[in-house]
């Protein structure tokens, strides 16, 4: 942790510095790295702006309307994650120094020792590898996570007054949440804890609850009319999609935490469980609010995997919230020697990874075996996509005629970007956003399949969900020269089996 009796910068210029770093790296990359496939698939969210979406409440769509509607390009799509992570930045650093100032005689430095607690805070925000590379990547946990902190300092002014106007923002952000993700339903388990264990019985007769209430309720009306009128299909889907399979298995558990592990620096996650665990930390009323955030997510999420792996970036707002926390009591305890080696080697190697992971983004410089490199799901379709379109061409096609076909709907994302405005079917016969867009594949259709050398080649012909007969067209190595890190198989396919009911 920053000394700051050596420290010849202000903490808040040091924040400043590093936020500033951060978001011209993030905007260099923009311009010159393709989207990923969750990108494409919110960007095209943007070109098709609706109430809400299969996969998704509205807010990752509608944050995307503007810029897509001004310029629709690759950097474009990334101005909204950039902002919003500046934003989280600004937040938790707030969170921080309102959540755990210093008690100190000398009040200058009370407020300095405070502040360099919340540059702390950024610099574990900043290593961790995929919080920082979701600091330019449009998720549905980016603009939650910017209205849960929100939500957090506004639950704590409430533990202290009960003034209308948190309870106005209190209803406002809780909506805001609901708007950008599903699992912000967490939120509510979690303000119900904070009233039953701090006991807050008077918020129920609160005239401030209900207005909150109502104005949440009307922010989320337009996901309720989207699944009113589309037979309430996100809501079954997402009720699935946490149950893979039907039995729980404590390695599928083990396999995610191990994932998180990696993803957000074994310093993030060894501290993290620590102060879930640690009881004190529940004896202590800020400690324990954002414990009482935090927790709801880990036990869904840690639950949920036992059925099915997570995504490591669905668990981000849990940990993410627990930084202060980590921060906080590595700061009590900070000229102990363990202490100064562990910060040291976490701050420089996990800062050396965050660059190379960023680097590598620009350009694949790590000579990787032929596909092994681990960016290949999000490499090389914008050739791919100019390759299909070349070739519905020098087959006297038109898209009507010859519509672009791939087997999951992670490619039609891709596809579907950078081959606009084409319609882009999916062989796999999963409900997806696209067929709210496109239709589903009428029986009979031919179809240009693009397929990955990581999707089965040849493709599955002769059933249900597929076509009758493929024939081989052309394959794309990507790169041209050097180490291949995808390859993709064009195929020629005639007459689709639609699934009989």
């Amino acid at each position: 942790m920053p000394n700051n009796q050596h420290a010849s910068l202000s903490p808040q210029k040091a924040s400043i510095l590093l936020v500033a770093f951060m978001t011209l790296l993030h905007l260099f990359l923009a311009f010159n790295v393709e989207l990923g496939g969750d990108e494409a698939h919110y960007a095209l969210y943007g070109l098709m702006p609706d109430w809400s979406y299969f996969d998704h409440p509205p807010m990752i769509g509608w944050l995307q309307i503007i810029p897509m509607w001004l310029a629709p390009y690759d950097w474009s799509a990334r101005l909204v994650p950039i902002a919003l992570y500046a934003v989280l930045n600004y937040l938790l650093y707030q969170i921080t120094v309102t959540f755990f100032a210093e008690n100190l005689t000398e009040n200058t430095t009370a407020k300095k020792q405070t502040a360099w607690k919340g540059f702390a805070s950024l610099v574990v925000l900043n290593t961790s590898i995929i919080l920082s590379l979701m600091g330019m990547a449009m998720l549905p946990d980016n603009p939650l996570m910017v209205s849960v902190l929100a939500l957090v300092l506004v639950t704590h002014k409430l533990l202290q007054t009960n003034q209308t106007k948190y309870w106005l923002l209190l209803g406002l952000f809780v909506g805001l949440a609901a708007l950008s993700k599903y699992t912000a339903v967490t939120v509510i388990a979690s303000l119900i804890l904070i009233l039953l264990i701090e006991r807050k019985w008077q918020w129920l007769t609160s005239k401030g609850l209900w207005l909150a209430i109502i104005i949440a309720l009307v922010l989320i009306a337009p996901i309720l009319y989207w699944n009113a009128i589309h037979d309430w299909a996100s809501f079954i889907y997402q009720i699935d999609h946490g149950t893979k399979h039907s039995e729980w298995r404590v390695s599928r558990l083990l396999q995610t935490q191990a994932i998180q592990f990696v993803s957000y620096t074994p310093f993030l996650f060894i501290f993290g469980w620590w102060m879930m665990l640690k009881p004190s930390n529940y004896a202590d009323k800020n400690s324990r609010l954002l414990l009482l955030f935090s927790l709801p997510i880990t036990l869904l999420f840690a639950w949920g995997s036992g059925y099915e792996k997570s995504l490591p970036h669905w668990v981000s707002l849990a940990w993410v919230l627990l930084i202060p926390i980590i921060v906080n009591f590595l700061w009590q305890i900070r000229f102990k020697g363990w202490v100064k080696i562990v910060t040291g080697l976490h701050i420089v190697l996990m800062g050396s990874l965050v660059l190379v992971a960023h680097s590598l983004l620009f350009s694949p410089w790590i000579n990787f075996p032929d596909y092994k490199n681990p960016l290949q799901g999000d490499y090389g379709w914008p050739k791919a996509s100019q390759t299909a379109i070349e070739l519905q061409k020098e087959l006297g096609k038109t898209p009507e005629e010859l519509p672009l076909f791939v087997s999951n709907w992670s490619y039609a994302s891709h596809l579907a970007w950078y081959s606009r405005p084409q319609p882009v079917y999916i062989t796999s016969g999963k409900q997806t956003q696209f067929e709210f867009w496109f239709g589903k594949p009428k029986a009979g259709m031919n179809g240009l399949l693009v397929s990955p050398h990581y999707e089965k080649n040849p493709p599955i012909t002769g059933t249900a969900n597929h076509f009758e007969s493929c024939t081989p067209l052309k394959k794309l190595n990507e790169p041209s020269q050097g180490p291949i890190i995808v390859t993709y198989y064009y195929y020629l396919c005639n007459n689709f089996i639609p699934q009989i009911k």
